[in-house]
């Protein structure tokens, strides 16, 4: 398989932050100045008078999202929006719609949303939409609402390019164990089929269907170590579909004193899966950009607005900007691409990273 560039949007970046020149700030102030509503986490106003007002609402509440708010923070500043982000503290279906439905009262110029629950969100994106509110996906979609577009990873080539490497962890077959918040997400289904596709005949196979754990890390740690001990010597591979999955395959793992006999697979660079790299405590990671969905939904919802939620002359304007990241554009699904990252190769990363003011992918 050809490696994908470690770098190829980290420049890009580098670039938007200095135009910016935010700090990235998040504290727990909602844009209005009111104290948030009980399990959701706010991102810190902006000073724009007037400013078009958007909402970017995550699926959940994780150190995987600080980067995607500098990138949104750097399109504000670039653009003169009034872009928040906000998250349901649980990661719970419900606090998701609740928070939609504030955005909706409150009369947003757009809303970029991650979908918990692809085909349960599908009448609350529909009721935005309905209401004039124009509403775009990132990192997770929800294909069958009547969302514009979604800006993250094709995640069935992410889990494909996660398959691949660990073809090249298991030359002489494997037993795994996934672990994911929830498959009810469109993004966890896709990387686990893409997964799969890769490994196909290979002699690599899963135990069972992937433990769930609706994001919670205790019962992600939990899940792990509930897997060592139904099946002990038999698994050789564990997988970690979220990026907090990592951390707690990584503890239980250390835990249990079975690294030198499992190898561990991760998406997504969450610091501490980061730093495990660079410890040899895990053996690959296949890394998104956060930042990009962060600073690219803001641009396409700005350009919505300017273009009358004409999605196909907003993506039009956008697309030299996505050419020259390298981003690929399929119709009204814009894939902005993974990099894998390595023990080999986990210290000049790290290094770029810090460069660039982040600490997570």
């Amino acid at each position: 398989m050809k490696r994908l560039s470690l770098f190829g949007g980290l420049g890009a970046c580098a670039l938007a932050l200095a135009l910016a020149g935010c700090a990235g700030k998040e504290d727990n102030t909602a844009s209005t100045g009111t104290t948030p509503a009980p399990g959701s986490a706010p991102s810190a106003p902006t000073a724009t008078a007037g400013a078009p007002r958007f909402k970017i609402i995550t699926n959940g509440i994780s150190p995987f999202w600080d980067s995607m708010a500098k990138g949104m923070e750097a399109a504000n500043k670039e653009l003169h929006c009034d872009g928040t982000w906000i998250g349901p503290q649980n990661a719970e279906h419900n606090a998701q719609v609740k928070l939609m439905k504030e955005a909706i009262a409150a009369k947003m110029d757009g809303i970029a949303v991650s979908a918990i629950e692809a085909d349960a969100l599908v009448g609350t994106i529909n009721e935005a939409m309905d209401a004039g509110i124009p509403v775009i996906t990132f990192d997770s979609d929800s294909p069958k609402s009547k969302r514009l577009a979604y800006i993250g990873t094709n995640n069935i080539a992410a889990g494909r390019t996660a398959g691949e490497e660990t073809v090249k962890l298991f030359p002489n077959g494997g037993k795994l164990i996934a672990f994911v918040g929830n498959m009810g997400a469109q993004n966890a289904r896709e990387r686990y089929e893409g997964f799969k596709e890769a490994i196909k005949g290979h002699n690599i196979e899963f135990l069972q269907d992937p433990f769930e754990d609706n994001k919670d890390k205790g019962r992600a740690r939990k899940n792990v170590e509930d897997a060592i001990t139904k099946y002990g010597g038999q698994v050789n591979g564990f997988v970690g579909l979220y990026s907090y999955n990592g951390p707690a395959i990584v503890s239980a793992v250390q835990a249990a004193g079975l690294r030198d006999k499992v190898k561990i697979i991760c998406f997504d660079g969450e610091p501490e899966t980061l730093a495990n790299l660079g410890k040899g405590l895990v053996d690959v990671t296949v890394v998104q950009k956060p930042y990009e969905f962060g600073r690219l939904s803001i641009k396409l919802l700005d350009l919505l607005k300017k273009n009358n939620k004409d999605i196909h002359a907003a993506i039009g304007q956008l697309k030299p900007e996505l050419d020259q990241l390298g981003m690929k554009v399929d119709g009204v699904n814009i894939d902005t691409g993974v990099e894998v990252v390595t023990p080999a190769n986990a210290a000049p990363f790290l290094q770029k990273l810090k460069e660039k003011g982040l600490e997570s992918t």
